[in-house]
């Protein structure tokens, strides 16, 4: 996808998000823009493209913010390849409303000369930053920007040493006469959590194939975490279930693409208790830790949540927490 087109796509369904939220507040929430905001604001953390974003973040519906945003975007795109790939990524699939043709190039003209005027306005921002703290803001622009996107680890496309090694879920759960009820296969057989029901049949969470400290594991979840962004302090995934002994998760701990000195702590919460966690780990960077929970007979319902244990606020560091191969084993027919 050319850089152009994915650009104005992530700028247009932001654009739409934001406005919804600022009209309908949590009922709005969606887990993965939230995503793609983080990706997005933790590379406009230079003082110029800050300036940028936040315009664009207070007046989503104004033409010179968000031709502003697809410009800059486009360039900061065009410019880093692993970060273009992690956009594409987040921005999954959804695609920019249809523009209508007629009345678009008189619009079109307006905005670009407002885009002028906002450049000028955020480049005096910046240079009167600059002159205040020439050194301070420097640092914070390196500090920010290289681990988050330019940090070698990033590439989404670099090898991966090692695939784990996992019991067959998929057979279990096919198997399975009723989803969720863990009488209904063979006792010890395991079952992949992304095959048991959701709560209110919403997804939190990423899922799919991805990688704990370069390693690869099969059917897993994964929360994107940001110190910048108060929506991205914590994230939660919770499954039904019944008649199942054991939750276990080949490894918890961040990926490939995280910054290298964030701390997560992953949590397992059991029915409707969202205070007293059952089982608690603590991943220091660079780790990965197995993680085994024993469900008492009565339980119907299991949270994942995790969060952070790096204090939260600028430098801003983001990184997914991952849930790597989490199943549960059936109590049997």
């Amino acid at each position: 996808m050319p850089e152009t087109e994915l650009s104005r796509d992530v700028v247009s369904v932001l654009s739409q998000y934001l406005q919804r939220k600022s009209g309908h507040g949590p009922a709005a929430y969606d887990a993965q823009l939230e995503e793609l905001l983080t990706h997005v604001q933790a590379r406009f953390s230079e003082p110029f493209l800050e300036e940028v974003f936040t315009r664009f973040t207070e007046q989503p519906s104004g033409s010179v913010e968000t031709n502003a945003m697809r410009l800059y975007l486009g360039q900061e795109i065009a410019r880093d390849g692993d970060f273009a790939r992690h956009v594409k990524s987040a921005l999954a699939g959804r695609k920019a409303g249809k523009v209508k043709g007629p009345r678009r190039r008189g619009r079109w003209v307006a905005a670009a000369v407002g885009v002028v005027v906002l450049l000028a306005a955020v480049f005096v921002v910046a240079r009167v930053t600059a002159t205040k703290s020439e050194q301070n803001v420097a640092a914070p622009a390196t500090v920010t920007v290289a681990p988050t996107v330019a940090d070698p680890p990033s590439t989404s496309a670099s090898p991966t040493p090692t695939t784990e090694s996992l019991p067959d879920t998929t057979t279990s759960a096919a198997g399975a006469a009723v989803a969720g009820d863990g009488s209904s296969v063979p006792k010890g057989a395991p079952v992949s959590l992304l095959d048991l029901p959701l709560t209110n049949n919403e997804w939190h969470a990423q899922h799919g194939d991805h990688d704990v400290q370069l390693t690869q594991y099969p059917n897993s979840l994964w929360t994107m975490l940001a110190t910048c962004n108060s929506s991205a302090y914590h994230g939660e995934q919770q499954f039904r279930l019944k008649n199942f002994t054991r939750l276990e998760v080949k490894a918890v701990g961040t990926d490939s693409t995280a910054s290298p000195d964030l701390a997560v702590k992953f949590e397992v919460f059991l029915n409707d208790d969202g205070v007293n966690a059952k089982q608690t780990v603590v991943v220091n960077p660079g780790e990965a830790k197995p993680l085994t929970v024993d469900l008492p007979a009565n339980v119907f319902a299991v949270k994942l949540r995790t969060s952070f244990t790096t204090a939260t606020g600028r430098p801003c560091r983001s990184g997914n927490a991952v849930w790597g191969s989490p199943y549960v084993v059936a109590a049997g027919r």
